[in-house]
């Protein structure tokens, strides 16, 4: 069987393995057997496999807790919460006793999955248990609060938070913000970021300020958004290409033009210059030419995109030269932190 993972022949080793449990009277070393294949089947990004051999061995022997660690967290990330809640009640039917990574991966599952009620009847069984929550559970739970926009409940988990002596972080700011910026509470939101560094004793990272400037957004306060940029330039943090996106989105969105390109322009200055989204600047340069400012904002822009190696189609280039409208109203991109939001949903 050995020799088969090693060839990366998966099916060959499931096939000896079943052989050997068939043929072995004594299958007192199926587990760590099992363990070694069922590694590998996560490696491979085949969970229903190890799994299904799983069922064919439980009644014989008993998997570790890292085994069973390993299939659930697998199980989690590829949304099979069922299943991975099953191996659960099977490890206390086996007297394989829980820790947090286990009560930990599946909490933020339920949490991943909107069902914030059974991730918290989890964190209760856990703690009933002896097994203190991290920062990690913690944030975990405050994230599935944020989705639900569940303000109250947030209050009673910062305040758990507290009494665990388990510090908020960056990311635990992050999601605060998202929770208050999805509440229409901006002023909540400014309060935290303004209360939680001096008191915890961190500085405000890019997730934060990005966080913030997108809460204005969604809020239509694009000036807000402005000024949150300018402190964080301000402050020495270095924004990266999310919060560029996030603000011209929101300038597009709001028809600023000029503060549009000058976000351009200082993405551009940067060394080496960031790398941002190529529709996102073609409808920048779409509106320059719209307003009639092709010569004096959207070519200018342009030679700037072209020097910093930043492609741009032929079509929109040629357009933005000779000062030509082209096709219909360009219609505003999607904003990226919802993009990368819905791609990441961690």
């Amino acid at each position: 069987m050995d020799a088969c993972l090693a060839n990366g022949d998966l099916e060959g080793a499931v096939t000896v393995f079943r052989e050997m449990k068939e043929v072995l009277r004594d299958f007192s070393r199926g587990a760590v057997v099992f363990s070694a294949l069922a590694k590998v089947c996560v490696q491979r990004k085949s969970a229903k496999l190890a799994t299904d051999v799983y069922d064919e061995i439980k009644d014989v022997c008993t998997c570790s807790k890292v085994t069973y660690n390993t299939l659930i967290d697998a199980l989690v990330r590829e949304g099979s919460m069922e299943k991975a809640t099953d191996l659960f009640r099977d490890m206390s039917l086996k007297a394989v006793t829980p820790d947090l990574i286990t009560y930990s991966t599946l909490i933020k599952g339920h949490c991943v999955r909107g069902d914030l009620e059974q991730g918290l009847q989890l964190l209760g069984l856990m703690q009933r248990r002896g097994i203190a929550p991290d920062a990690i559970l913690f944030n975990s739970i405050l994230d599935g609060c944020a989705h639900k926009q569940m303000c109250s409940l947030t209050e009673m988990v910062l305040k758990d938070m507290e009494i665990a002596g388990i510090a908020p972080s960056n990311f635990t700011l992050s999601i605060l913000v998202k929770l208050y910026g999805r509440c229409n509470d901006l002023e909540t939101a400014f309060k935290v970021v303004d209360t939680y560094p001096r008191k915890y004793g961190f500085d405000l990272n890019a997730q934060v300020y990005t966080c913030l400037m997108s809460a204005c957004i969604a809020n239509g306060a694009l000036p807000r958004a402005l000024e949150v940029y300018g402190r964080m330039t301000k402050s020495g943090c270095a924004s990266d290409a999310k919060t560029y996106q996030t603000l011209l989105s929101g300038c597009l969105r709001h028809d600023d033009l000029d503060n549009a390109a000058g976000l351009v322009h200082d993405a551009l200055k940067r060394d080496p210059p960031l790398s941002l989204d190529r529709e996102i600047l073609e409808s920048v340069l779409f509106m320059a030419v719209r307003r009639g400012r092709g010569k004096d904002l959207g070519v200018p822009l342009l030679d700037s995109l072209e020097q910093s190696g930043t492609a741009v189609s032929e079509r929109v280039s040629g357009a933005v030269r000779r000062g030509e409208n082209i096709g219909p109203e360009v219609r505003e991109p999607r904003p990226y932190a919802r993009r990368s939001a819905r791609n990441s949903s961690q």
